[in-house]
């Protein structure tokens, strides 16, 4: 059976989207944060204060450290049945030891199958490339921060003029992983110019897409700009403005498609695929299907999957959970499957939990959860009391 991408996806992209794109689309990627450092300081990066210059891992939502911590980088890829994992950072390649582990380990774990793709700014040699191209690496992501854009203007032409050493280095890097046949793109954001700058920005995005054409890149993916609470204040001094309820910056959208118009068609023979992926995508299709993908995988009977990938669970809060635990057991015969003792609350099938509300001492309502590690409420509501009209025999 053929597998279908969302139009999404499909819509955005001038040609077949890479691997690891068309798994990200499916919610089928784990991610794997592997480090908070990178030798840069964008004033764009969107990270937390928890994360962002700070050497720690996450895989997924789930914080992983200590000596085992490889070992829960692989439960969390069983959770959600992962088909692949995305490594980022801060700059994974600013950890190689740590990168090479994780991709190592995933690999033996999970087999050639498993596709793993890793963001990188470039900040390493070749002898680094080709540790995470052995621990079985497919492809790479090059992010080379803004202030380089510029200097990719003449890279790879027969007259090559004043290009600064740090973009020939990433240049070189490109190639040695086209070279060892990894697959092998750009990923940068459509940084709208600030006012008064003169297209300062735009005029770097052409030259580093014009640049990817002219070399024949397999992909170039470009990010449209979004404002998170740790970069809004640059960009209210930079005079950004966001689009709507969203977290998007007007005007990036707008700049990535004309950009790309001005490029794909460069070089007719070695045709390098562009996709903008928006911050609507992201959010709506990226990361709800990854929730979703991982709730089905997770549920126990006495949760609910809804439509968006979270949970809804019934919580009791009470003194004494055992004793309510025993009384719901013997009063109302409802099946041990249907509820459990977790944290000092009695967690039990949403259904049940509206039938039996009255009769139960303690807090009553339905939590709404991520299928996360921590469980992130996004809502609850409180049970409406009535009277019990059945019991629960299953």
């Amino acid at each position: 059976m053929s597998i279908r991408y969302t139009s999404d996806l499909i819509d955005s992209c001038s040609g077949r989207p890479p691997q690891g794109c068309r798994l990200c689309d499916r919610g089928a990627k784990m991610v794997l944060y592997i480090t908070g450092v990178c030798m840069e300081d964008c004033f764009y990066c969107p990270l937390s204060e928890e994360k962002k210059g700070n050497d720690v891992t996450f895989a997924n939502e789930r914080r992983v450290d200590g000596d085992d911590w490889l070992d829960m980088v692989v439960l969390e890829a069983r959770r959600m049945k992962a088909l692949g994992t995305g490594i980022t950072g801060g700059d994974p390649m600013a950890v190689v030891d740590r990168t090479v582990q994780a991709i190592s380990r995933l690999r033996s774990e999970f087999g050639p199958r498993h596709h793993m793709h890793l963001y990188t700014t470039g900040s390493f040699d070749k002898e680094a490339l080709g540790r995470v191209k052995k621990a079985g690496l497919d492809e790479i992501r090059f992010h080379p921060p803004v202030w380089m854009w510029g200097g990719f203007r003449f890279l790879g032409r027969d007259h090559e003029q004043g290009n600064p050493a740090e973009a020939r280095q990433v240049h070189e890097l490109i190639h040695e992983a086209r070279r060892s046949k990894l697959s092998t793109g750009l990923e940068v954001p459509a940084l709208v110019d600030p006012r008064g700058s003169s297209g300062i920005y735009s005029r770097g995005l052409y030259h580093l897409l014009e640049y990817a054409a002219r070399e024949g890149i397999d992909f170039v993916n470009v990010n449209e700009l979004e404002a998170s609470h740790t970069n809004m204040g640059v960009f209210k001094r930079l005079g950004y403005d966001l689009v709507g309820d969203s977290m998007a910056v007007k005007g990036s959208y707008e700049l990535a498609f004309r950009t790309i118009e001005k490029v794909r068609d460069i070089d007719h023979q070695r045709r390098t695929v562009f996709h903008i992926c928006t911050s609507v995508y992201k959010d709506s299709i990226q990361l709800r299907n990854r929730l979703i993908r991982t709730a089905k995988n997770t549920a126990r009977p006495f949760e609910i999957v809804t439509e968006d990938g979270t949970f809804l669970r019934g919580i009791i809060e009470t003194d004494d959970p055992s004793n309510i635990y025993g009384h719901l057991s013997r009063v109302y015969d409802v099946p041990p499957e249907l509820m459990v003792i977790e944290n000092g609350k009695v967690l039990i099938a949403p259904w049940v939990l509206e039938e039996l509300g009255p009769e139960i001492e303690g807090t009553s309502y339905i939590s709404e959860v991520y299928p996360t590690c921590d469980a992130l409420e996004v809502e609850r509501t409180p049970i409406e009391m009535k009277a019990p009209t059945r019991r629960f025999n299953k």
